[in-house]
C-alpha cells in the first residue's frame, strides 16, 4: 500500500504541472483512438446510422431499423473468453526454491482473485477490448478491517476507461514498461468536504478528454480529481562481489565486513551504473496535491488489456472487433430497412369485378383492402344486364430480389469480417465430428488474439502481485489459500517454528525466493479437452487393458459433476498416478522408485514374519536344553545320594574298628568325606532352585507357544 499522507495540503507543487502536462501529452497522443474508440463502443450499442442520414430519413418520414448483430458477436466472444479463463501460478525462477512455497504463492493468487471478484474485473475489461479496442483493471491494497494493521491485495475493475490516461510510449502488450499514468474521478463536494477540510472546493481538475466528460450541471454538485502514478530513477553504482553477490554503493561496507567477520577476504570484481526505481503516487487538484505516498512494488498497478494494435505512420491503432464490422452491420441495417420499406409501401392486391357488380355494395368494396371483410356481396350481372363472372383478386408483385439477395450477402461478410459463425450456417447432414473440430478451431484462431492479449495483461497483474507479496505479507500471518481444485486451507505464513528435520527457521516464508508467473491456457481449450477425451475413448477401445494405467485421466478430462472426484478414487490404486510431473526425476526412475518401495515393504513385511518364526522356534530350543538340563541335575543328585549311603557304611565300619594309628588315618579320611557331604548338601539346594527357575521358564515358554499358535 502506498505511505499515504493526508494531512497536508501542498499549493504550487511541481507535481501538478507535470502532471497537466502529462494529460495533455496523453491526450494529443490518443486523441485519434479515444474519438473512434467512443464511436465504437456507442456502435455496439446500437447507435448505428450516420446522423445526417438519419435525420433526413426522418424528415421523409422513412424507417431507421437496426438489427444489432454486432453486439451478439461481441457478446459470443466475451463469453467464450469467460469459458476458458486463464489463470496465473507461481513458479521458480531457480533451483534454490521450493517447490511447496510455489504452491502456497498460487494459493495466494487464487485467494485474492476470489475475494476481490477479479474474474468481474478481468471480464469487463476484457469486454471493453473488444468492443472499443482497450479496457483497465487495477491492483490495490488496504486494511483488512478498520482496527487492523494487516494489508490486503484486491483487483479491481475500472468502470470507465477513457478516464484513464495511459503511458504513450509504453509499447508493452501488458503496460509493464508504463513510466506515468492519470486517472480522473468524480465525488460529491459535499465528500470533498469530508475527506479534504483544508482544500479550496472551487479548484477541481477541469482538463479532460475524449470519453471523460460530464455535463455541466453534474459538475455543479460534483468535483473532478486526478491519481497520478510516476516513476522515479534515482543513479547508483552497482558492484559485482568475489563471493558473487550484487550490492549497491550504500551496502559495500557492510557487506566487506559481513564478510571479515567470517573470515573471507571479498573484493569488488566489477563496477557499473544503473539505477533504482520508484513508483510515486498522489491525488491532487489542478491547484493542490491532496495526497502522496510510495507504491510498494515496482509496477505501476493499472493494467490494460487491448483487442487489436497496428502501427501507421508511427501512431498506434488500437481498435476491438467492431472496427472492422461496422460497414457490414450499416449496410445489412440499410437493405433490411428497404426490404422492410418496400413490403410496406407496396400496393394492396386489386380486386377486378366487372362494372356494376359493386352496385348497392360500394362501401364494402371500398374498404376491402383496408378491412378483413368476412363476406363481400356483389351482383351476378354486368351494368348491361348481361352475366359477369365473380370478382378475381390480382396477386401483388413480390419484393425486389436483389433487396434480399443484398441482405444476404451482408450477413456473409459480417461473419465474415468479425471470424464467428452462426451455428445455423454450418453445414448439416453427414459431416465427421472431426470436421466440426476443425471448424471450431479455425473459429477460436481467429479471434485469438484476445484471449493471447488477456492472459498477457492477468500474467502481469500476477507479475504486480508477486512483487506486492513479500512486503504486504511481511509478518506471520493467517491466510487462506485457495488449490487447484477450489478447496481452501488455512495457513500460517512466515511463522517461526521447528520442521520436519528438527531446524528451528521461518515456515512457509513467502518474503524470500525468487518466483514467476505462468498461466495454463491456450486456443480452444474446450475443443482441445473434448478431443482428447474422444481420442482416449478410441485408444481405450482398441486395448481396454489401458483403462486400469489411465482411466483417470480419461475420467479428469470429461466435463460433468464429480468427474474429479471419480478421477482421484481412481488414481489411488494406480501406481502410475502417483508420479510428480514437477518432479526433475524422470517418471521412468519414479516408477521404479516406487516398485523398489513396493518391493521393500514386502520384504520388511516377510522380515517381520520371519523374525516371529525364528523367535517361536528358539522359544521351542529352549524348552529343549531346559530339560536336559534339568535331567543332569538329577543324575548328579542321584550320585551324591549314593556317595553319601556309601560314607555312612564307612563310618559305621570305622567306629566298630580298635583306635589305631591306621584307625587315626582313616578319620582324617572320613572327615574329608564329611566336608565333601557338606558340598553335596550345597550343590542340592542350588539343584532345587534351579528347578524352581527351569518350571517357571517352561510354564512362560508354554504360553508364548500358544500364543503364537492362536495368532497364526
Amino acid at each position: 500500500m502506498a505511505k499515504r499522507n493526508k494531512t497536508q495540503v501542498v499549493d504550487n507543487d511541481p507535481r501538478i504541472q507535470d502532471a497537466i502536462q502529462f494529460l495533455q501529452f496523453a491526450n494529443e497522443a490518443d486523441q485519434m483512438n479515444r474519438s473512434e474508440a467512443l464511436e465504437d463502443l456507442k456502435f455496439a450499442a446500437g447507435d448505428q446510422w450516420p446522423v445526417e442520414i438519419q435525420n433526413s430519413r426522418v424528415l421523409e418520414a422513412r424507417p431507421c431499423l437496426t438489427v444489432n448483430k454486432v453486439d451478439a458477436y461481441c457478446r459470443q466472444l466475451t463469453n467464450q473468453m469467460r469459458q476458458q479463463r486463464p489463470r496465473m501460478k507461481a513458479h521458480g525462477m531457480n533451483n534454490d526454491t521450493d517447490e511447496r512455497m510455489a504452491e502456497i504463492i498460487s494459493g495466494i493468487f487464487r485467494h485474492i482473485e476470489v475475494q476481490s471478484d477479479a474474474d468481474a474485473a478481468y471480464d469487463k475489461a476484457g469486454d471493453f477490448a473488444v468492443r472499443m479496442g482497450w479496457g483497465y483493471w487495477r491492483v490495490v491494497t488496504d486494511y483488512v478491517r478498520d482496527d487492523s494493521f494487516d494489508q490486503e491485495i484486491y483487483i479491481k475493475p475500472i468502470d470507465n476507461p477513457f478516464t484513464v490516461y495511459f503511458d504513450p510510449n509504453s509499447v508493452a502488450p501488458d503496460g509493464s514498461d508504463a513510466e506515468k499514468v492519470l486517472i480522473t474521478t468524480v465525488i460529491s463536494k459535499e465528500n470533498f468536504k469530508k475527506m479534504y477540510p483544508k482544500a479550496e472546493l472551487e479548484q477541481g481538475f477541469t482538463m479532460r478528454g475524449t470519453g471523460d466528460t460530464n455535463p455541466e450541471w453534474v459538475m455543479k454538485e460534483d468535483i473532478r480529481l486526478a491519481e497520478y502514478f510516476y516513476t522515479e530513477r534515482t543513479p547508483i553504482k552497482l558492484h559485482l562481489l568475489s563471493n558473487g553477490k550484487t550490492v549497491k554503493s550504500s551496502e559495500l561496507d557492510e557487506a566487506i565486513e559481513e564478510g571479515k567477520l567470517l573470515g573471507i577476504d571479498i573484493e569488488v570484481v566489477e563496477t557499473r551504473d544503473s539505477y533504482e526505481k520508484k513508483i510515486k503516487w498522489c491525488k491532487l487538484t489542478s491547484m493542490e496535491v491532496l495526497e502522496e505516498g510510495e507504491w510498494a512494488g515496482k509496477y505501476i498497478p493499472i493494467i490494460p488489456v487491448y483487442g487489436q494494435e497496428t502501427v501507421v505512420e508511427n501512431k498506434r491503432k488500437k481498435f476491438g472487433l467492431v472496427r472492422m464490422a461496422k460497414d457490414p452491420q450499416r449496410m445489412y441495417n440499410f437493405w433490411q430497412t428497404s426490404l422492410t420499406e418496400s413490403v410496406a409501401l407496396a400496393p394492396k392486391a386489386k380486386w377486378l369485378i366487372a362494372e356494376g357488380q359493386d352496385e348497392g355494395h360500394e362501401n364494402e368494396w371500398a374498404m376491402a383492402n383496408v378491412k378483413s371483410m368476412p363476406v363481400l356481396r356483389y351482383k351476378q350481372k354486368d351494368i348491361d344486364g348481361q352475366p359477369a363472372p365473380p370478382p378475381t383478386r390480382l396477386q401483388p408483385e413480390p419484393p425486389p430480389a436483389g433487396i434480399v439477395t443484398a441482405a444476404q450477402a451482408m450477413t456473409s461478410d459480417l461473419m465474415q469480417v468479425v471470424g464467428i459463425f452462426d451455428p445455423a450456417q454450418l453445414p448439416t447432414g453427414n459431416i465427421s465430428g472431426k470436421a466440426l473440430q476443425g471448424q471450431q478451431q479455425q473459429v477460436d484462431l481467429t479471434n485469438f488474439h484476445y484471449y493471447d492479449n488477456l492472459t498477457r495483461s492477468i500474467r502481469q497483474t500476477g507479475r504486480v502481485i508477486l512483487d506486492l507479496i513479500p512486503k504486504i505479507y511481511d509478518r506471520e500471518r493467517v491466510l487462506r489459500i485457495i488449490g487447484d481444485d477450489g478447496k481452501p486451507e488455512i495457513l500460517t505464513i512466515n511463522q517461526y517454528g521447528q520442521d520436519e528435520e528438527g531446524v528451528y527457521k521461518v515456515l512457509n516464508d513467502v518474503t524470500v525466493g525468487e518466483y514467476d508467473v505462468v498461466m495454463d491456457t491456450g486456443p480452444g481449450y474446450n475443443s482441445k479437452r473434448q478431443e482428447a477425451v474422444d481420442a482416449m475413448m478410441q485408444l481405450f477401445a482398441a486395448d481396454p487393458a489401458l483403462i486400469q494405467t489411465a482411466g483417470d485421466l480419461l475420467v479428469r478430462n470429461m466435463d460433468f459433476p464429480g468427474a474429479e472426484t471419480i478421477a482421484d478414487r481412481l488414481a489411488v490404486n494406480n501406481p502410475l498416478a502417483q508420479i510428480d510431473d514437477k518432479s526433475k526425476v524422470p517418471p521412468r526412475i519414479q516408477m521404479q522408485l516406487k516398485q523398489m518401495q513396493a518391493q521393500n515393504q514386502q520384504m520388511q513385511q516377510a522380515l517381520q514374519q520371519l523374525q516371529m518364526t525364528i523367535k517361536q522356534r528358539q522359544d521351542i530350543e529352549q524348552v529343549k536344553q531346559d530339560n536336559e538340563t534339568k535331567r543332569e541335575l538329577m543324575r548328579e543328585t542321584t550320585k551324591a545320594h549314593v556317595a553319601e549311603k556309601t560314607l555312612e557304611a564307612r563310618v559305621h565300619d570305622v567306629n566298630t574298628k580298635a583306635t589305631t594309628s591306621q584307625n587315626k588315618m582313616e578319620i582324617e579320611a572320613i572327615m574329608e568325606l564329611l566336608l565333601h557331604h557338606m558340598d553335596t548338601k550345597r550343590l542340592e539346594r542350588e539343584i532345587a532352585m534351579r528347578n524352581e527357575e527351569q518350571k517357571a521358564n517352561e510354564s512362560a515358554a508354554t504360553e508364548s507357544i500358544k500364543d503364537n499358535s492362536i495368532a497364526r
